[in-house]
Order: structure tokens, then sequence, then C-alpha cells
């Protein structure tokens, strides 16, 4: 019961701790009068409070990853075990560490650089952070669903782990589509960093159109891996009334 408390808990945390932080972003970028469609989660980062919002919220998410990635891997290497699958699944849910924690650290990182003082390390951390954590949702989510597929009454978690994953993935190509779009080899970045030194002219009105829409996307990615931590709770939960039934 502990550890199905502890794993609960961190879940739990980890999920409406970032909504949270992400929501007050949100809303202290309109409260400075800026536009509602649509910043990027980084561009909080550039006008207090939301500079604050985002470097603790970054930093704090970071650990709480840490702890989501490594008690999952601890429930799925039991529940392999006991199921006595094959190796290829514990070399898979091994996989999905490293990766996972690489995108933690960057997370934890991301708010020490803004992207108008340092944009390639910014970006270097938030292409880790977003292409580790859908690699990670959908290793995750095959082997999950290898453990649990013959437990009938748990599919239909299966499946929403699935739809968030894979709205992870579609998030991540999307946004990585638009934004390539826009920001080319010719792209004039000096100028563009230059235009964040006036606040309300920067986030009132937008470059491009389509930047809009690549932000739209990274939302998408963001909660997409939200869901798919998110929908362990209830396996917690199910792993622990398994556990009851065997002894």
């Amino acid at each position: 019961m502990e550890t199905t408390q502890r794993r609960r808990t961190a879940i739990l945390l980890m999920v409406v701790f970032t909504m949270v932080w992400l929501i007050a972003g949100y809303a202290t970028w309109l409260m400075n009068g800026c536009k509602a469609y649509m910043p990027f989660i980084s561009d909080f980062d550039l006008y207090e409070p939301g500079d604050t919002i985002f470097t603790v919220g970054t930093f704090v998410s970071g650990f709480l990853v840490f702890w989501i990635i490594m008690e999952i891997h601890s429930m799925n290497m039991k529940r392999i075990t006991e199921g006595q699958h094959h190796n290829i699944w514990h070399g898979l849910n091994h996989l999905a560490v490293f990766p996972g924690l690489i995108g933690a650290f960057s997370c934890i990182r991301i708010g020490s650089v803004p992207w108008d003082t340092d944009g390639p390390m910014h970006g270097h951390y938030a292409f880790d952070i977003f292409n580790n954590g859908v690699y990670w949702c959908l290793i995750v989510t095959a082997v999950t669903a290898r453990i649990w597929w013959n437990h009938n009454k748990f599919r239909t978690v299966l499946g929403l782990r699935f739809f968030a994953a894979l709205s992870a993935f579609v998030g991540l190509f999307q946004m990585i589509s638009y934004q390539q779009q826009v920001w080319g080899p010719n792209f004039d970045w000096d100028s563009y960093n230059a235009m964040t030194s006036d606040m309300l002219a920067f986030c009132t009105s937008t470059s491009d159109p389509l930047l809009n829409i690549a932000a739209v996307w990274e939302y998408v990615l963001v909660f997409g891996i939200l869901g798919t931590i998110l929908s362990f709770l209830p396996e917690v939960i199910f792993d622990d009334s398994t556990d009851d039934e065997e002894e």
C-alpha cells in the first residue's frame, strides 16, 4: 500500500503541478496585455511574472519526471517478471528510462536559458524534452499493452494511453512541420530576438501566422505527454488490487 500511495502521489503531483504552472503562465501572459492566440510555452519565460513561473515550474516538473520514470519502470519490471514475458519487454522497459531521464534533465535546465538570450541552447533543451518525452510515451505504452492485454477490464485505459501517446507524437510532428516553414535557414534570428525588447510590440503581434498554429500543436504535445502519465493512475490502483488478489 505504501508503494501504491507513493506512485499515486507522484502521478497526481506531476500532472497537477505542471497544469497549474502552465495555466498560471498563460494567465500572466494575458494579464500583461499579450495576445491570447497563441504563445509558445517558452514565451512565458520572456517577461515577469511568467519568467519566474516558467523557471520554477520547469525546474520542479523536471524532478517530478525523474520520480515518475523510475516508479513506472519499477512497476513494469515487476509485472514483466511476474508475467514471465519475453526478455525483449525487459529491454524495451529499460530503453524507455534513458531518454526519459535526458528529457527530465533538460526540463530542469531549460528555465535558465530563455530563447531570446541563448536560442540554440534553449532549442536543444526543448527538443530533448519533447523528442525524448514522446519516445518514452510510445515505449511505455507498448510495454504496458503487453503486460495488461489479457486483462479485459484494463483495455479501456490502454486505449486512452495509446490516444494520449499518439497525440503527443502527432503534436511533435505537426509543431516541427509548421516551425520549419518559418524558421528556415534564411530566417533572421537576430531581428526576431531583438523584437522581444519591446514586450507589447512582440507579444501582441505575430511575425507569421504559422507560428500560432505551431504553438497550438505544442500544447497538444505537452498535454499528450501529461495524459500518458495520468493514464497510469488507474493502473497503479489496479496493480495494487491485483497484488491483494494474489495474496
